[in-house]
């Protein structure tokens, strides 16, 4: 059988390949058409379950109305779905049956249950008109499109924030006019996304509750809180916007209330059966009453303990209060895992170890992967578990829809594509597609290719920067045709043409396509992408993973694509890239996997629920994390609005929400460990330098036995817990200690020549790092000549001092955006201090910045005015000391040799006149003024001041002194432009004694020494945190290498 992506990459050829005479939803109706009224027929199959028929009175007497409540693992979803498929073996009609869940996933669990029951059961066909399961928000639509004839739609969540995100933008581009809505103190955080944010959750708790506009501002104006006012104003206006076109959207929360304002008629179901009822909201709940009063037998099943979904307005309340004739509780538990807790010293280690506890479950005890699951309280640390477990071989995957589209890997190329047909990218834009999915450059390979195009500009006399001759060369045009000439294609290799030439490809293609669906399939079968993923995903493991994980995005954006043209048949593509790239919020994706793939989940405790595997390891169960407390509300009060309609609570008393809080964390606590059936294990980190390195409350009073992770301080059980394995079990992990063991020179001989044995047959396997030709970092140094320094940089005397490895490799990386506009400031500033038009100047540094800026569009106006902030500060300063007679000289440049024979060489930003002495000055932008402290005792000025001791100035330079007599100096001034609140802040160093100059040129010759090397000392200090070297420094745990 083949894995299920291949048969989702035929899926995906099939439903977005267009027709030229038909649209993709047409051609699909015009293939076929569904019977009115199909028969199913379910035959035995390898995922049959035994039918049960339970010892409870449910089975035996069936009428009336239930409510049956049960501990986690006990088993209630099972007979939920045991009792349906008993009645329908029964000969119930399937059309009088339905099973209502809180969700399309549990819904889908169900129907999957029930059909699994009834394959083993001989004569077991039934007819259905409708489906049986469904979900609370699927059952509002059929009803919906019942009781009316207008055309209706279900907008996703991401949809739906878009919109409200627009026409808050809307509001403020119309100015104070539509901005007087809201409460003065709001309005200058209407454009942010949080408030959108929580201006769209407000309004789901008013759907969910049936509050109409006119209800939110009489609530507002009795309880005399004005945004609960706004909010009614902006519904109303809302709705509006929502129903002037066809089809109408609604929200799920919004369908619910508006198939309340119909009369329901009796629909025929007999047996009504609601699944997690805790989970469902007031308005849902109402609607499966209002369907209830017509059923013989109705049936709300649930575990109050799993109330965890309150911020979604899920109220318990129907559970526990609703009339029933009889209750039933299940206490006997079936899940009775093995449980244990896990400390670890670091973040690293606690993932290390995890993915060590998961390889073997799957390598030693046989588990499949898809049986195991790791579960976490926040989506922010789904991510580098993930990674951790990818790192270390195991295929991991995360929900789809917990990831916004846009945001995927593949699909983010895919978009760089789409504008790369309509106009030309952005320079860093054009280095993402070239890097990405679809050229398939590596950054070896991107650097031979921008190395030859620059090579190629140069010998025709050109300016141009490479990456620009690379935006204009990979789009099809007479230009590129012009460009990639003979010399060119002589300077580039194979696989540079290669790259080239598969994106031109894929450019063109798209280029000749029509519509949104036509021009994305176009691109998308260009790339050749389809085959590659699906043979990655036939292979499986970690890398399938990863393929796994492309296609079901891909599959999303082509489903995004459809929606978008079946809403605008006219819409451009650029409209739809623009659509997808403003979605904020994960989109819901349509599940046509046939087979659930093998892979290690990683979910949140929320995504948990209602499912379970026989592995689950709880993580980062830290005090700041879990439990997840929030003393404050929102800024429209949602938690009070929904105290006020659900419990009556008066929104204006003082009111404590913590204790509700922490007991709905520990009911989150409680569902996530009970979801595994054999093997639990909770972990978290103890480290007390960390701020976040306590165990949580919750971790403290579980009851388990507990070990430290593999590596740490070790407990006299954990050999017990963790076998006789001390490092992962992976290949990787297996050549690291045959290594370490044959370069031991403490190791018992006869276990190094079992190590050599090992490795040899390793190497001849071709595994990565088994042979000595690979072993780059125990062999001897290439070279141990000192590097060629003659000089020392008075602005590298600092980081010299506190870490030379950081002083001489630190700038290996290449500038960052910070430093090259630090250069870009103290350029302007040389500029206009030697007569350059101000305005001019200004005008251009300005664009050069902007041009660099790399930040969210909607980031970049707020950068930019803080950089105009910086610069007004800055002019204002010069406007005062450019005024008189003092400034000798702008980016002066230093060249002094001591009497010791240390040369100091370097350029002074200012040298000003101050008496008979002269005045150093040095541009900072540093976010932050350094301490007057700090300023006084700073290396680099000393520095400067001990070369103008020993120098002279003439030609604009400082040059050696011809005598004795150096340069009487005042002092230093340090000018900090971006702080300031009346103008630039400035820090003085006061004229260092001879003492103190002294044991300045006593240390350089030492500084010097260390900067020559060959071997560079590392040494941890506060800057480590921004050093570029950090993962590779010795200093530092995550960078010390094996042979260390």
């Amino acid at each position: 059988m083949l894995c299920h992506n291949s048969r989702m990459a035929k899926a995906l050829e099939r439903e977005t390949n267009p027709s030229p005479a038909l649209s993709l939803r047409s051609q699909a109706s015009a293939a076929f058409r569904v019977p009115e009224n199909p028969k199913i027929s379910l035959r035995p199959s390898g995922f049959s379950a035994p039918l049960i028929e339970h010892d409870l009175p449910l089975f035996s007497q069936t009428k009336g109305r239930w409510r049956i409540r049960a501990h986690a693992g006990a088993g209630l979803s099972t007979v939920l779905m045991d009792f349906v498929a008993h009645q329908l073996a029964q000969g119930v009609p399937a059309n009088e049956i339905l099973v209502v869940a809180a969700s399309k996933e549990a819904a889908a669990r169900l129907r999957a249950g029930i059909a699994d029951r009834l394959a083993g059961v001989d004569d077991a066909d039934f007819v259905a008109d409708n489906t049986m399961v469904r979900s609370v928000h699927s059952l509002a639509f059929a009803l919906l499109r019942q009781c009316t004839s207008a055309d209706i739609r279900l907008i996703t969540g991401a949809e739906q924030d878009g919109v409200i995100r627009d026409l808050l933008q809307g509001q403020l581009d119309a100015g104070p006019a539509a901005l007087a809505m809201w409460p003065e103190q709001y309005r200058d955080a209407i454009g942010f996304v949080g408030f959108a944010r929580s201006l769209r959750d407000f309004l789901l708790r008013a759907a969910e509750r049936g509050a109409s506009p006119d209800e939110l501002r009489e609530l507002g104006r009795r309880e005399h809180i004005p945004m609960w006012s706004a909010a009614g104003d902006f519904l109303e206006e809302y709705e509006q916007v929502m129903s002037l076109g066809s089809p109408h959207n609604y929200s799920a929360s919004e369908l619910v209330s508006r198939v309340l304002e119909h009369p329901i008629e009796d629909q025929g179901w007999r047996i009504v059966v609601v699944d997690d009822a805790q989970h469902f909201d007031p308005k849902s709940a109402q609607l499966v009453e209002t369907i209830m009063q017509h059923a013989d037998t109705a049936i709300i099943a649930g575990d109050p303990e799993q109330h965890v979904l309150s911020f979604r307005g899920a109220s318990v309340a129907w559970l526990e209060n609703a009339k029933v004739d009889h209750d039933l509780y299940l206490d006997h538990v079936y899940r009775q895992p093995k449980a244990q807790k896990m400390l670890a010293s670091s973040g690293a280690r606690e993932h290390l170890a995890i993915a060590n506890i998961v390889r073997r479950a799957h390598l030693i005890d046989g588990q499949s992967w898809k049986d195991i699951a790791v579960i976490v309280r926040s989506s922010q640390q789904v991510a580098s578990l993930r990674r951790a477990l990818l790192a270390a071989g195991v295929p991991a995957a995360v929900d789809a829809t917990d990831v916004v589209l846009s945001e995927q890997h593949i699909v983010s190329s895919m978009l760089l594509a789409l504008k790369a047909l309509d106009r030309p990218l952005p320079l860093p834009d054009v280095e993402a597609l070239v890097l990405g999915p679809i050229g398939g450059a590596d950054a070896i390979t991107m650097r031979r290719l921008l190395r030859a195009l620059r090579r190629a500009e140069l010998a025709q006399g050109g300016t141009r920067r490479a990456l620009e001759i690379l935006g204009k060369l990979i789009r099809p045009s007479e230009e590129a045709e012009q460009i990639f000439d003979e010399a060119l294609a002589k300077l580039l290799g194979p696989r540079e043409q290669g790259i080239l030439e598969r994106i031109r490809g894929v450019l063109s293609a798209g280029a000749k396509a029509e519509g949104v669906e036509g021009t994305l399939w176009s691109v998308w079968e260009a790339t050749g992408l389809s085959e590659h993923l699906a043979a990655q995903s036939l292979r499986g493991g970690a890398t399938g993973a990863q393929a796994d994980r492309d296609l079901d995005a891909m599959l999303a954006l082509f489903d995004a694509a459809g929606d978008w043209v079946e809403r605008r048949p006219n819409g451009s593509v650029q409209g739809f890239i623009r659509h997808i790239e403003e979605q904020m919020l994960p989109t819901g994706v349509r599940d046509r996997r046939i087979e659930d793939p093998d892979v290690v989940q990683v979910l949140t405790a929320h995504g948990a629920a209602a499912k379970e595997w026989k592995t689950v390891i709880v993580a980062g169960v830290q005090e700041s994390i879990w439990p997840a407390l929030d003393a404050g509300d929102t800024a429209f009060r949602q938690a009070a609005f929904v105290d006020l309609l659900d419990r009556d609570i008066d929104p204006n008393l003082p009111t404590s929400r913590l204790k509700e809080q922490l007991d709905e964390e520990h009911r989150l606590f409680h569902l996530a460990c009970t979801r595994a059936t054999e093997q639990l294990l909770i972990t978290a980190v103890e480290d007390p330098e960390d701020p976040h390195g306590q165990p949580s409350q919750f971790f403290e009073g579980y009851e388990a036995p507990l070990f430290r992770a593999e590596g740490d301080a070790a407990e006299p059980e954990t050999a017990a817990s963790l076998g006789d394995g001390t490092r992962l079990l992976s290949v990787a992990a297996l050549v690291a200690e045959l290594r370490r063991v044959l370069s031991d020179e403490t190791a018992p001989q006869r276990r190094k020549e079992q190590a050599a044995r090992q490795l040899a047959r390793l190497a001849n396997a071709g595994v990565p790092g088994a042979h000595p030709g690979q072993w780059w970092g125990i062999g001897a140094e290439t070279s141990k000549s000192a590097l060629p320094v003659q000089s020392i940089s008075p602005s590298k005397v600092e980081s010299a001092l506190r870490c030379p490895l950081n002083a001489q490799l630190g700038n290996l990386a290449g500038d960052s955006s910070a430093m090259s506009i630090g250069t870009l400031v103290h350029a302007y500033a040389e500029a206009i201090s030697t007569g350059a038009p101000v305005n001019e100047a200004r005008t251009l540094i300005t664009e050069a910045v902007e041009a660099m800026q790399h930040a969210p569009s909607w980031a970049i106006p707020g950068i930019m005015a803080d950089f105009g902030e910086t610069l007004d500060r800055l002019e204002q300063w010069l406007s005062v000391h450019n005024a008189g007679d003092t400034l000798l000289g702008v980016e002066v440049p230093v060249d002094v040799t001591l009497p010791n024979g240390v040369r100091i060489r370097g350029k002074i930003d200012r040298l000003e006149q101050a008496g008979e002495a002269i005045n150093i000055v040095d541009l900072k932008l540093t976010k932050q003024a350094y301490a007057k402290a700090k300023v006084e005792e700073l290396p680099q000025m000393v520095a400067y001041q001990l070369a103008l001791r020993h120098g002279e100035f003439r030609d604009g330079e400082i040059r050696t002194a011809s005598g004795d007599a150096g340069i009487e100096v005042e002092g230093a001034v340090l000018v900090f432009p971006k702080q300031g609140t009346k103008g630039a802040t400035t820090r003085e160093q006061s004229k260092k004694t001879d003492e103190v100059l002294d044991h300045m040129a006593a240390q350089l010759p030492l500084v010097l020494e260390e900067l020559r090397g060959p071997s560079l000392r590392a040494t941890a200090n506060e800057m480590c945190k921004n050093c570029s070297l950090i993962s590779v420094c010795p200093a530092q745990e995550r960078g010390r290498m094996t042979n260390q």
